[in-house]
This record gives structure tokens, sequence and C-alpha cells, in this order.
């Protein structure tokens, strides 16, 4: 569990330095990285939405005994 956090923290960290460095370089940079990173951060929880949605075992719900 903690090894989660510290990924997630250390990859959040690693998005924000990127962000700021195109931001000192340009500022209009800058919001277009952070941008492209939520974009892409969105498609990969979406794609991970799915596996798990897809990989869940059928229930019984619904079905008539």
């Amino acid at each position: 569990m903690l090894i989660n956090i510290i990924t997630f923290t250390v990859g959040l960290l690693g998005v924000g330095l990127v962000a700021f460095g195109a931001w000192l370089i340009l500022p209009a940079a800058g919001y277009i990285t952070a941008g492209g990173f939520c974009l892409l951060w969105s498609w990969l929880a979406s794609q991970a939405a799915a596996r798990m949605v897809q990989a869940a075992p059928p229930t019984d719900e619904g079905e008539d005994r």
C-alpha cells in the first residue's frame, strides 16, 4: 500500500516539475504541457477502469430462479 502512495507522489511531482520547467521556458508551454499530462492521465485512468469492469466476474443479478 505504501509503495503505491510513494509511486503516485513521485509521479505527480515529476509531472509538476516537467510542467514548471516548460513554463520557465515559455509560460504557454507550461500550460500546454500540464494539459497534455492531464489528458494522458484521463486516458490511462479510463483504460484501467475499462479493464477492471471487463475482468469482473459476471453476477447473478436480475436472473429469475
